[in-house]
């Protein structure tokens, strides 16, 4: 089994994490997305929208992360992701919807501007920083509110909603954006709680990490090559 993608990507991130919650490891294939990589006829042939990650399993090939996560959890041996019982599987849904539609437009921004704009090139853009931070709180007010009640996203277990949100907050709170949970603090403690698990300090903090000083695109390359 291979994982197409990048150690630094926070979708690749969550593959990996949802591999190691359930006991599997699979051969990562760097793409470098500093270099365009995925962008190149070789990528765009297994994923057409030049994104990663891609799953590739004895011949089947599976891009978008979510679909790949839930394939890996049903097709995997290990403690379920997605919930045993149809409203707990329903409340992860929910909160992965959450996210992407509420969360992520506002908490990427700000990790692609503050964070990866110095390795992609371009000029950062101010006006998508500012309105990320604008637009932020609202979906983090939600999840506070929702993690008042219990320890992870959709219950008292760690599930593929806690693993969609997971990766940003390793950035966010490396970029300077740590009000945004020090003024929420259930959110806090989830957070606290969830990096601290040994399948997270595998995969989120294996390795250089973006915002150590000196890593240029050659250096990544070299690193993880």
């Amino acid at each position: 089994m291979k994982i197409y993608g990048h150690p630094w990507s926070i979708n690749t991130r969550k593959v990996l994490l949802t591999l190691a919650e359930k006991g599997h490891e699979a051969e990562l294939v760097l793409v470098m997305l500093p270099k365009g990589e995925h962008k190149a006829q070789a990528h765009l042939a297994r994923h057409p929208f030049g994104k990663v990650p891609v799953l590739e399993d004895a011949g089947f090939v599976l891009y978008e992360t979510g679909p790949i996560n839930r394939y890996l959890d049903r097709s995997r041996s290990g403690p379920s992701l997605a919930g045993a019982e149809p409203r707990v599987t329903a409340r992860v849904d929910q909160w992965i919807g959450i996210a992407d539609a509420y969360f992520v437009p506002h908490a990427q921004p700000l990790v692609v501007e503050l964070l990866f704009r110095q390795y992609l090139g371009g000029e950062r853009n101010q006006q998508a920083i500012e309105a990320g931070r604008a637009g932020i709180g609202v979906a983090l007010d939600a999840a506070e509110s929702n993690l008042a009640t219990q320890p992870y996203f959709a219950g008292p277990a760690f599930s593929l909603a806690d693993i969609h949100w997971l990766p940003y907050f390793e950035y966010l709170t490396k970029i300077g954006e740590a009000t945004l949970l020090e003024q929420r603090p259930h959110l806090r403690a989830w957070w606290e709680r969830v990096s601290a698990r040994a399948t997270w300090q595998k995969v989120g903090r294996s390795g250089p990490q973006p915002y150590e000083a000196g890593m240029t695109a050659d250096v990544i390359e070299k690193s993880y090559r």
